[in-house]
């Protein structure tokens, strides 16, 4: 009889369920086990769907026949860049002829965002991508780079506080409208870009300073970690130096929280040298970096120091930077050694960094000078930048106090992160902070400042709203028992038992929470979903302009010595519509060149003061939309009162206010004065140049030299002129009468005269100048058959041809009694 074999007891199997059963000399296949995903990882890809969604909505109206219509007026010369980058990639241009026409401007713009949009569109196009391969591409790239940051403040929020807040952090920053109109789809601009370099800088540096803090880095002791992540940190530096000009205040959010973390380290007695090895690592890549580069620029052959384009103020910024953690670790070793107070260190230092900043008004002028008008930026002072609206406080609209803006994009999150800030300071443990939350905190402070100075930082304060408004919603569920009844915090069995439990206070946050996220959200629809009202007619207009004016010469070139042929009289605002969509020179553009003269020609109060200017700046054409007029003339949002303040003009003496009478009274009227109506502005946009009578109902003559040749149609047309030679008319007629002129005008709003007064002179003669040939089509405006002449009772038909009109040929009229 063969021997029983024991049945293994329960123990017995259950060390052996986990092992393969062995057969003869193989291995058989044990049951695979089934592959569980983390939920966190679903709830974060849950997020960058969101996220993506509410991007994309710009799709449904940007989209045409003719491309795509960017949002706002940067993302156009973005595009004229990266259209050139393609074309002579890896190269820029650094000088632009078809700005401030016709003398060219250097274009202080980084390269990085361009440069990665023409990267792209190269690969996507296979090396030869068409205009609308490279415009889909450009219009992603900020999409792309606003979840890229949305991840990264993931990991920077999971570092610190963990990464159930982490996940609300994230979905915030995926909703909040402040984020998303920097970051949506077709917003082509560098911000998105800013946002998502300076969040990938402060966690390599975050991260960098944690480890070399738990491995004791030292100058002796170099550990690989911490040494990895701060050369990512420097790499970081270097890509927001590369991002955007104001890059010093991003990077001196890192050396304003090191300045802190020394002090406080200081105050708990702990060595400091593992953040001076990480910082001074971090600064030396940055700067080995950036130097090569910089040298190669024009500002860097010359030896400029400039903190408006990239120059040798930031190779002496980061070294700076470089110096101040070697300064600092040995002044607080120094302190430390001879057991001085914990705060001699840090009140030493900031002395020192006083004494070095006033020393450079005379040692470096060019660096003082730089650093005053970064200053002066940030406060939003000059003559140009008191009249950008986006310069203005967060808590400011036209000048006066108001929530408008960040109600509109913080909305509720912003009543959370002030919760969530309070509730953050009220649970840290003062006596042993980690470095991530010294950083968290001296960030959110310095962020805080910035957005209160400019509303224009409303996406950079974003992510910090985001951040805090998502720590209120996570303490706010960890307080309602939520994160209790996840199955990673209580396992299988307990999951099994208490699966679906809900408790009252988990019901009255779940409440709570949507109420205060469908303000959110509905903020974030209407801000994604909706375009810029004069975006269209622009794009419209500079397509026509395009299509039906002569084109000009170097539309892309970079070189210095070309000169295209004509420009294009407009407001600062609009030169980036003209310069991409038109591919014609702009005389103003938003680089806030040329403003002066544009000024001044849009408030000349007689044509030969407005030509003057046209001659000086060889303009052919003059560009006009409604928003350009007063809100004293009842333009809502209207920006003319910026023209007389930039000419240097009495703003004040283009509008008035008036009583009417009323049934039982009067009433106060507001209207712009007679200076507004008989500017150049007001004649071409409200009277067409045509004459007749101005707003006031006093009689105008039509412009000499102007004539309409397009306009769009809407409720804020933009209008087309072209300015030209004109023909004179010359005439007898009894001496010293009066003479009318008109000529019927048909535009698509309908039939127009043009018309103009003289008066004979002695000898009886008269004389015209007209920009309209007769019986012609200039542009989309279709000319009468013949100018009527009339003086009393008699009158005569005078035909202008369109070459005595261009050429500035005289027409002889007939006799008149």
């Amino acid at each position: 009889m063969g021997s029983k074999r024991k049945a293994p007891n329960r123990e017995a199997r259950k060390a052996d369920a986990g092992r393969p059963l062995e057969i003869g000399g193989g291995m058989a296949k044990s049951p695979r086990a089934p592959i569980r995903v983390d939920s966190n990882v679903i709830l974060l890809l849950s997020i960058f769907v969101v996220a993506l969604a509410l991007r994309l909505l710009p799709i449904a109206f940007c989209l045409s026949n003719e491309g795509i219509m960017f949002s706002e007026f940067d993302p156009y010369y973005h595009m004229r860049r990266i259209v050139y980058a393609v074309d002579h990639f890896p190269l820029l241009n650094s000088f632009d002829s078809y700005v401030n026409y016709p003398y060219g401007y250097g274009i202080s713009w980084p390269p990085l965002f361009d440069l990665i949009a023409a990267s792209l569109s190269l690969i996507v196009g296979l090396g030869s991508p068409g205009r609308g391969t490279i415009e889909a591409v450009s219009a992603a790239v900020p999409v792309l780079l606003g979840l890229l940051s949305i991840g990264l403040l993931y990991y920077i929020v999971k570092d610190a506080i963990g990464r159930e807040a982490a996940l609300v952090a994230a979905f915030f920053m995926a909703v909040l409208p402040a984020s998303i109109f920097r970051t949506a789809f077709a917003y082509t601009d560098h911000h998105a870009l800013e946002v998502c370099v300076s969040l990938a800088m402060y966690l390599c540096f975050m991260r960098a300073a944690a480890s070399a803090r738990k491995e004791k880095l030292s100058f002796k002791s170099l550990k690989k970690r911490p040494l990895v992540y701060a050369a990512l940190a420097g790499i970081g530096m270097a890509g927001m130096v590369f991002s955007w000009d104001g890059a010093p205040i991003f990077i001196g959010v890192i050396v304003a929280y090191s300045f802190i973390q020394y002090a406080y380290d200081a105050f708990r007695g702990e060595d400091t040298e593992h953040l001076t090895v990480t910082g001074f690592i971090a600064s030396l890549i940055a700067v080995t970096i950036v130097t090569p580069f910089i040298m190669a620029c024009p500002a860097g052959r010359g030896f400029v120091v400039s903190a408006l384009y990239l120059s040798w103020f930031h190779i002496l910024y980061l070294a700076a930077i470089a110096m101040f953690f070697i300064a600092m670790w040995g002044l607080f070793r120094l302190c430390s050694n001879v057991k001085a107070p914990w705060f001699t260190a840090p009140l030493a230092a900031l002395i020192g960094i006083a004494v070095l900043v006033a020393s450079a008004r005379f040692a470096l002028p060019q660096m003082f000078n730089a650093l005053e008008a970064g200053i002066q930026f940030l406060m939003g002072s000059g003559n140009v930048l008191v009249t950008i609206v986006e310069v203005e406080p967060l808590f400011s609209n036209n000048g006066q106090f108001s929530f408008d803006v960040p109600w509109a994009y913080f909305s509720t999150g912003g009543l959370l992160a002030i919760l969530g800030f309070a509730a953050f300071l009220f649970t840290r443990n003062w006596k042993s902070l980690k470095e991530s939350e010294v950083f968290l905190l001296v960030w959110t402070v310095m962020v805080l400042l910035l957005g209160l100075l400019q509303k224009r930082f409303v996406y950079v304060l974003a992510v910090n709203v985001a951040l805090f408004a998502g720590f209120a919603m996570y303490e706010a569920l960890k307080l309602a028992g939520f994160y209790e009844h996840l199955p990673e915090s209580r396992g299988k069995k307990a999951s099994r038992q208490r699966g679906a439990s809900i408790t009252p206070p988990m019901v009255a946050v779940a409440i709570v929470s949507a109420i205060l996220l469908i303000p959110i959200l509905m903020s974030a629809i209407s801000i994604a979903g909706s375009m810029e009202p004069y975006a269209r007619n622009w794009n419209e207009a500079c397509r026509w302009v395009d299509e039906n004016t002569p084109k000009t010469s170097y539309a892309y070139s970079a070189d210095n010595g070309t000169h295209p042929e004509y420009g294009i009289m407009c407001w600062w605002d609009y030169g980036n519509y003209i310069l991409y969509e038109a591919e014609r020179p702009a005389v103003a553009n938003n680089f806030q060149t040329g403003v002066e003269d544009a000024a001044h020609f849009f408030i000349a109060q007689d044509e030969a003061s407005a030509n003057a200017i046209m001659e000086k700046r060889n303009a052919k054409y003059v560009m006009v939309d409604y928003r350009m007029g007063s809100p004293w003339a009842g333009v809502s949002n209207g920006i003319f009162e910026n023209m007389p303040y930039l000419a240097g003009e009495d703003s004040n003496s283009y509008h008035m206010s008036y009583l009417m009478p009323v049934p039982y009274g009067s009433e106060r009227k507001l209207d712009g004065s007679a200076k507004y109506y008989g500017s150049m502005y007001s004649r071409l946009f409200n009277g067409d140049g045509l004459g007749g009578r101005d707003g006031l109902g006093y009689p105008t003559n039509g412009l000499e030299h102007y004539r309409l040749i397009y306009m769009t149609q809407g409720k804020d047309p933009v209008k087309v002129f072209e300015y030209v030679k004109g023909a004179t008319i010359n005439g007898k007629a009894a001496p010293g009468s009066k003479l009318e002129l008109w000529l019927n005008v048909t535009a698509p709003d309908g039939d127009h005269a043009y018309y103009s007064t003289t008066t004979a002179g002695i000898d009886g003669a008269y004389s015209f100048t007209v920009p309209y040939p007769t019986s012609s089509t200039v542009g989309i405006v279709k000319t009468g058959d013949a100018y009527t002449i009339k003086s009393g009772s008699s009158s005569i038909q005078v035909q202008v041809s369109a070459s005595a009109v261009d050429n500035g040929e005289t027409v002889v009229a007939g006799g008149m009694q």
